[in-house]
């Protein structure tokens, strides 16, 4: 499955490759591609509930996912 999350916080290529590299450890995560220009987070995974796990990370990590 692939997922797009949308997020605001990211403005540098820095925090682009931070968020790659934290939704990389994540068990069923297959693919990540981060931008900071447009705020999407772009997860390709197994589970939906991947999604979930995604999203808290991303907030974990200092950003804010967007309804």
């Amino acid at each position: 499955m692939k997922t797009i999350i949308n997020t605001s916080g990211m403005h540098c290529s820095g925090c682009e490759n931070r968020t790659i590299n934290a939704l990389k450890g994540l068990d069923d995560i297959k693919g990540v591609k981060a931008d900071a220009k447009s705020g999407k987070v772009v997860i390709k995974h197994g589970k939906e509930e991947t999604v979930q796990a995604a999203k808290d990370l991303i907030v974990e990590i200092g950003y804010e996912v967007l309804a």
